[in-house]
């Protein structure tokens, strides 16, 4: 698929303000498309390339991005950064870059989807020595086969700043309507994905296998289920009408909401409630709960608090 088709789409969704009207679009979008692509496009609508809990980190600063726009488009430095002052946004940037590149510069072929994913992913597993110059050259080479507009969302997307206004959400209602004909529908998909918070697993699930496929998605160690978070009430007669009978109130600690799991591998993976994989920034939980829990595979999830040797 044609990465120019895809940015044709997400102009037409940035210029909708129709919360239903984008779904629409997204749907009829989702209907045409090859089935193979619908989990790479569903990351990208997000602007992601990955789920949140995967933590995959492009780490590309706009610095960066314009120098692949000048590299890429063959402008001075100087004009590039002019345009930033004027739009105080680097995909626009690249937009007026590109659609006035010297005929010099114009290679042959256009981006494919694939190409854009893959690159993305090569820029976020890039590190290390001239890592920087590797990202530039890498963002520049695919901006190379862009007209103005996919220009625009692939630096956009490399940045993380796409904001369409697009939600995971309005993706699983526009997956309901795109593959099962009925909005009602994504109560299923939205069940499954408080167990699997991953829209493209859901998408490529729903659209290659069908609804049922869907109610027999199960609990996977390693991927984090979403948080059930609390409803904050006016009153305490309010939070009797949500809660009634008896309850018990109790202090709580603020702490770190945090869901560890243990694979089969005995490795630990903790996430946030965000669902953030933050394992590396609480070794020492990592080593307690190995010893606190003997079994050799388990999802446990609660709130975290520092305790000192006198238990204060």
């Amino acid at each position: 698929m044609d990465f120019n088709k895809l940015a044709d789409i997400y102009e037409e969704l940035e210029n909708t303000a129709s919360g239903n009207k984008i779904r629409e679009i997204l749907a009829e979008f989702f209907k045409e498309i090859s089935k193979d692509d619908i989990k790479i496009i569903s990351y990208l609508t997000l602007g992601q390339i990955a789920s949140d809990y995967q933590s995959v980190v492009l780490n590309m600063a706009e610095k960066m991005a314009l120098k692949s726009i000048s590299i890429a488009g063959g402008a001075d430095s100087s004009r590039v950064k002019r345009i930033l002052k004027e739009t105080g946004d680097a995909g626009l940037v690249a937009e007026k870059i590109m659609k006035t590149k010297p005929m010099t510069l114009v290679p042959v072929g256009k981006l494919t989807l694939d190409e854009a994913f893959k690159g993305l992913h090569k820029i976020a597993e890039t590190s290390g020595a001239k890592s920087q110059d590797l990202k530039i050259n890498t963002l520049a080479a695919m901006l190379q086969k862009c007209n103005g507009n996919s220009a625009k969302y692939l630096v956009r997307v490399a940045l993380g700043t796409l904001r369409m206004g697009v939600a995971e959400m309005a993706v699983l209602d526009a997956l309901a309507m795109a593959f099962t004909n009925d909005k009602k529908n994504k109560k299923i998909l939205e069940t499954a994905y408080n167990i699997c918070p991953d829209v493209g697993i859901i998408a490529e699930t729903l659209a290659k296998k069908g609804l049922k496929a869907i109610e027999k998605i199960e609990i996977h160690v390693g991927i984090p289920i979403r948080m059930m978070l609390g409803q904050r009430v006016k009153s305490l007669e309010e939070a009797q009408e949500k809660i009634p009978g008896e309850v018990t109130v109790e202090a709580k600690y603020d702490g770190e909401r945090i869901q560890a799991h243990k694979d089969k591998d005995g490795k630990i993976h903790l996430f946030s409630r965000r669902l953030d994989n933050i394992t590396d920034q609480f070794p020492d939980l990592v080593e307690y709960i190995l010893k606190a829990i003997p079994e050799k595979e388990f999802i446990v999830e609660g709130e975290v608090i520092a305790v000192d040797q006198e238990g204060k």
